[in-house]
């Protein structure tokens, strides 16, 4: 336990400290301590910037390409859907980044935690409304005001075929339930992914006749984390009992598998003149007689040599040799 000071102790250091006898510490030197201070999270070891999932663009690719089979296919029109990149974020930073006048579809992908977004920027998003209408994407100038009810209506369709592409698209990862639960246009009614949440972020560049916008489709990372846990799994090495199973598998398979086996007694070089120039009757010389021996050529490859010949009245050939690699 500490000893507690007298009156008269207290007095003589306060009159130490007055006449710079005892050194404190200073104001100057409390700011320069919090500036070292830096924030830190207990829940979190790296931001959402740095998420990865590694050979995700194989997904998006296939997204971009059926749905973009599926657009032209409803709107009878030229569509082009291509993978401009994607990147990881905050859900907040995203938003930040949005204007609120396009529409945005909310996607449950069950059994994948957590919903995912289809949005379309505003030109992607009236464009869309005037070619379901029967009118031209070019047709007039974008608004400059969120979407109406009725808008998002006109094109819920539209916004819904996507769900089918991205069950194709995952099929080859994970077996997904994919359906739209609503179509919104205001930002602040987002609120099924909390701000600090990471998600991926795809960009899709999309032209729609002459009109080019951006389709984006947002993916959090808790729905993502199966995914890694497979990838993971795959990633790690088999053990020697499973190596041999499929050893034996592969064996097996390849005693029963049929290839192609080619004879050919010989081969000449003619020009196309020659050609040209055949006649019933003509006779080639191949620069061999009858008894010459045969080459022996396996899916194109020559591999042994052999004499022609007939068994059980079936012409047949006896292989008499090896070709040694790359003879």
């Amino acid at each position: 336990m500490e000893r507690i000071l007298s009156k008269d102790e207290i007095a003589d250091l306060l009159s130490a400290v007055r006449h710079g006898e005892v050194e404190i510490e200073t104001s100057d030197d409390v700011a320069a301590t919090k500036a070292c201070i830096s924030r830190t999270s207990l829940f979190r070891s790296q931001g959402p910037e740095n998420w990865k999932l590694p050979n995700f663009d194989i997904i998006l690719d296939a997204f971009a390409r059926n749905y973009m089979n599926s657009l032209a296919n409803r709107l009878q029109r030229a569509v082009v859907v291509k993978l401009a990149g994607f990147e990881s974020m905050a859900f907040d930073t995203l938003l930040q980044q949005l204007t609120g006048h396009g529409a945005i579809g909310i996607v449950e992908l069950d059994p994948l935690r957590g919903s995912g977004m289809v949005i379309f920027d505003e030109k992607i998003s009236y464009s869309l409304v005037e070619l379901v209408l029967g009118g031209s994407a070019d047709s007039g100038n974008i608004p400059d005001r969120p979407m109406t009810a009725i808008e998002l209506n006109v094109i819920q369709d539209v916004v819904s075929d996507s769900c089918p592409d991205l069950e194709k698209s995952f099929s080859q990862t994970q077996t997904i339930t994919a359906s739209l639960i609503k179509i919104e246009s205001n930002l602040r009614l987002l609120t099924h992914i909390t701000a600090d949440a990471g998600v991926l972020v795809a960009r899709f560049q999309t032209t729609l006749d002459s009109v080019e916008g951006e389709i984006i489709l947002v993916l959090p990372h808790s729905a993502l984390e199966p995914l890694v846990e497979k990838q993971r799994e795959k990633a790690l090495p088999m053990s020697a009992g499973r190596t041999s199973q499929w050893q034996n598998a592969i064996k097996g398979e390849l005693g029963v598998m049929e290839v192609e086996v080619e004879a050919q007694l010989a081969s000449i070089s003619l020009r196309v003149r020659d050609i040209l120039n055949f006649q019933v009757g003509d006779v080639i010389d191949l620069n061999c007689g009858p008894d010459s021996p045969l080459k022996l050529l396996v899916e194109g490859r020559p591999k042994f040599i052999g004499i022609a010949g007939v068994q059980a009245r079936k012409k047949a050939i006896l292989i008499s040799g090896v070709i040694p690699a790359g003879g």
